[in-house]
């Protein structure tokens, strides 16, 4: 229940192709941006993504136990061994899924809540206690947006887009969090601290969440001290967890009887029951507050989820890392050996993990080339490969042809996978865009692909005459140099004719412009005061209005120490692309105002500060001036700006 940039000064244009075929086939590509975190819950998966949900889809499947309809494909009776669809209602787009023990959850894109499978507590939130084998929307209260979905064994949880947390199903150990311990078959909302607004959501048997102060709070079930406030006591409401002194977190989970944490500098917190080593701490020793997890030197945190005994973190690197329970081969290490301290999962050579899910002795992740990857306990089909064996290392999910896994949530005996088709996208960059007869002009188009590499060949055109062709290289980029371009404007697209995975894709068009007419290019500089700052650089508590030149006024600083603060504004009032804009200041000194492309009409600000001297504070008043210089792109010589001249009168009270 968890559960292509080219240098220089550039034109750019892009364009996405898909496609879809029939058949089945082993799951390949993905978008590679996918779930920001995974949290499993109660042995359940939930996948979760409050700040950039997976890429809207109409496309879940489901696999495995599908006894009360949690798959959502109409039937409620025969597991299944392979994926199939989940009936979404027509013209419904989904970002997050999450599965509990024998109810499904979906967000649609447009913030609503979808829920099939069990209602016997009122997990689905549609107002009755009727099991459902299609998805149906729960009933949220009028004018809720939802952000985030987490299912726990037999209730759901959902984030609202200004920070409240509702939930609704089983409440007989609290979990709702409204204060009682009756069930609910409609969301209501759970009694966080006054004042407060929630950031990140889980659920398992206990409910838990992050606060925008980095605090965590859980409540529900205890017994294993799984709340993490210290005792074994079961709470109907939300209470603090205790973290260690100074640690705030960004992605709590929970397993059946334990909590995992991600902290803001990439560390892993776990605590409640410890007897098959799911803390991670290199022994069995039980915590009822949070401790470290004991990564491997130097790795970094960015997801963690927790099975029934087992937990999973994902690294920086996209690596996969594993502690607990092995019985059924769930942590992926080809043994079947209990691991007390985290170890690295054998991900197949090559693959780099984007989301990973914890569940009922098993584990998924999906990969940055697409595939949905199970292993552990295959029992009911929920690895989703044909069979019912268990896999001691991960293995490819069967998805229908031409489908990229963008998303995955393992529930207790089921898993949920959102998919896409393969899709190719093409985007084209002209450097320089204006230029004269004869002189070079490069054609640089980038191709990326959910499914993988792209392969192939790219040709440039102008409407239907062909400019030239160039091959990919393994960075993705095509690049073509031509000075055969006439006189006047060209309208130019690149096309990427696709390979044996990746479909083609065209770009928008770019303009490029042949001339002889001789262009201009300029820079104006304005320099401002914005206001005095303290030693260390921050604002100082009492800010004065600047005074330019012409309307000098006195300026009362903080205090004897204190800097001044400039805002540099400079922009192109040429026709030609600047790029590495510098200003040059006489106190400031050279700082850089845009790296990149500055275009006609455009500006850039920036700052600097300059610490008021002895001199200056003695004269009463700083005077200076600075300039902005940069390169055109289309002769790359050097353009310098106006003198900008400031004077700020100064006196210490």
């Amino acid at each position: 229940m968890s559960v292509g940039q080219v240098g220089g000064t550039t034109v750019r244009g892009s364009g996405w192709a898909s496609w879809r075929r029939p058949g089945a086939r082993l799951g390949r590509g993905a978008m590679a941006v996918l779930m920001a975190a995974a949290c499993v819950v109660g042995g359940q998966a939930v996948a979760q993504r409050p700040a950039a949900a997976a890429p809207p889809t109409d496309i879940a499947f489901g696999t495995g136990q599908n006894l009360y309809g949690q798959l959502g494909d109409g039937t409620n009776t025969t597991p299944r061994l392979l994926p199939v669809r989940t009936l979404l209602p027509a013209g419904v787009t989904v970002t997050q899924v999450s599965g509990g023990d024998y109810h499904s959850l979906a967000l649609t894109s447009d913030g609503r809540v979808l829920a099939w499978g069990r209602n016997d507590y009122g997990q689905i939130g549609d107002g009755t206690g009727t099991n459902r084998n299609t998805p149906v929307e729960v009933h949220m209260p009028s004018g809720v947006t939802v952000t985030q979905i987490a299912a726990g064994r037999s209730h759901g949880l959902a984030l609202a887009s200004d920070g409240r947390v509702f939930a609704w199903g089983a409440n007989g150990a609290g979990q709702v969090g409204d204060g009682t311990n009756t069930s609910r078959y409609t969301p209501v909302q759970v009694h966080l601290p006054p004042g407060t607004t929630a950031t990140w959501i889980a659920a398992s048997h206990h409910s838990l969440a992050v606060l925008s102060d980095g605090r965590a709070f859980a409540w529900g079930q205890n017994p294993r001290g799984e709340l993490g406030d210290g005792t074994t006591t079961s709470r109907n409401t939300p209470v603090e967890v205790h973290l260690p002194p100074g640690v705030t977190v960004k992605r709590v989970a929970g397993g059946t009887n334990t909590g995992l944490a991600v902290t803001s500098d990439g560390h892993a917190l776990a605590w409640g029951d410890n007897s098959s080593g799911q803390l991670g701490i290199g022994s069995t020793t039980s915590h009822l507050t949070p401790v470290q997890v004991h990564l491997p030197t130097g790795s970094t945190v960015t997801q963690v989820s927790a099975g029934t005994a087992h937990c999973l973190a994902l690294t920086s690197d996209g690596r996969v890392l594993a502690w607990g329970s092995n019985v059924q081969g769930q942590l992926g290490d080809d043994t079947t050996d209990t691991r007390y301290s985290p170890i690295e999962t054998h991900m197949p050579p090559g693959a780099t993990a984007t989301q990973i899910s914890a569940g009922w002795s098993f584990s998924l992740a999906v990969t940055s080339d697409g595939r949905a990857l199970g292993w552990g306990l295959g029992g009911s089909g929920r690895l989703g490969n044909g069979d019912t064996a268990n896999r001691f290392t991960p293995a490819p999910m069967v998805l229908p042809e031409f489908t990229a896994a963008t998303a995955v949530a393992a529930g207790s005996y089921h898993s949920l996978i959102l998919a896409e088709p393969f899709a190719s996208r093409t985007s084209l960059a002209a450097h320089p865009p204006h230029a004269r007869p004869g002189q070079q002009v490069s054609l640089t188009a980038t191709v990326t692909c959910n499914a993988g590499i792209p392969t192939g060949t790219v040709t440039f055109t102008e409407g239907d005459q062909v400019i030239g062709t160039a091959e990919l290289q393994a960075d993705g980029t095509a690049t073509l140099t031509t000075t055969e371009l006439d006189e006047g404007e060209h309208h130019i697209t690149a096309h990427y004719e696709g390979d044996a995975v990746c479909p083609p894709s065209t770009s928008d068009t770019v303009t490029v412009t042949i001339t002889n007419e001789p262009s201009t290019a300029g820079l104006h500089l304005s320099k401002e005061f914005d206001g005095f700052v303290e030693p260390s650089g921050t604002k100082a508590k009492h800010i004065h209005h600047a005074a330019n030149r012409h309307n000098a006024r006195m300026m009362s600083a903080w205090r004897e120490h204190d800097a001044i603060r400039y805002r540099f504004v400079v922009t192109n009032t040429g026709d030609v692309p600047i790029s590495t804009v510098h200003i040059h200041d006489s106190h400031v000194g050279t700082i850089t105002c845009s790296s990149h492309a500055l275009e006609p009409g455009q500006s850039a600000t920036c700052h600097g500060t300059h610490k008021v001297t002895s001199k200056e504070k003695s004269r009463g008043h700083v005077d200076n001036t600075a300039t902005a210089t940069g390169t055109r792109t289309d002769d790359g010589e050097t353009v310098t700006s106006n003198k900008a001249h400031l004077r700020v009168d100064i006196t210490y009270k």
